[in-house]
């Protein structure tokens, strides 16, 4: 909120304290009543996007219950909330239920995990490894080794599935980057050479292979 406490208040009497001293007043006024304006304005606009992504998680919990009755996670639904994540998609949204890996049957008959976007028009929408154009929509443009690191990083994060990154971390600054003619490979290393998980990008900048290959668990 703006504090108007401590300004000057003898703006009715501008006239008597000459002409630069009026100009200096009003360009103080204006300013702050824009500052507010530009204070205001933003909070409507905050809440419309905490608006629209309560919906958007209520919409896939719908879709959930639909389309998996009965089914177990550890985690969620709930919003996928990771700083790399959100680097690379700065104007999407993900939501996702986690199932952890434990190396033994799952502890729930009907477990999953996903993570998912729910579109303007309320159509849930899975994330697969296996199309990487539902990974396109919202990533920031790959045009530099830092962009096609930032981005290979964020992409294998959503494709493991878990926004902690509680087995498998995934750390932008180890992500090796290389380009060629073809276009951007990024290849992250889990531990050791053995195991390398590795995000492809054309000419253009735009996404055309998404490989994991994580440790087994234990």
């Amino acid at each position: 909120m703006c504090d108007f406490q401590g300004i000057p208040r003898y703006m009715g009497s501008q006239a008597s304290r000459g002409p630069t001293r009026t100009r200096r007043l009003q360009g103080f006024w204006i300013a702050a009543l824009l500052a507010c304006g530009v204070e205001l304005s933003a909070r409507p606009v905050l809440a419309a996007g905490e608006s629209a992504a309560a919906q958007e998680l209520s919409t896939f919990k719908t879709w959930l219950e639909r389309e998996h009755p009965g089914y177990g996670c550890d985690e969620g639904p709930a919003p996928f909330r990771n700083s790399t994540v959100d680097a690379a998609y700065p104007s999407r949204r993900f939501y996702y239920v986690l199932t952890y890996a434990r190396g033994i049957a799952p502890p729930f008959p009907n477990s999953l995990s996903m993570v998912v976007q729910v579109s303007e028009n309320g159509e849930v929408r899975r994330l697969d490894a296996s199309d990487p154009a539902s990974f396109q929509p919202g990533l920031m443009k790959v045009a530099s080794a830092q962009s096609a690191r930032q981005a290979a990083a964020a992409i294998l994060i959503l494709a493991l599935g878990d926004p902690g990154e509680r087995r498998w971390r995934v750390d932008v600054d180890s992500m090796a980057v290389k380009k060629s003619r073809k276009g951007w490979v990024g290849t992250y290393y889990h531990g050791g050479q053995t195991y390398a998980s590795r995000v492809t990008f054309d000419r253009s900048g735009v996404l055309t292979s998404i490989q994991c290959n994580p440790p087994p668990v234990p």
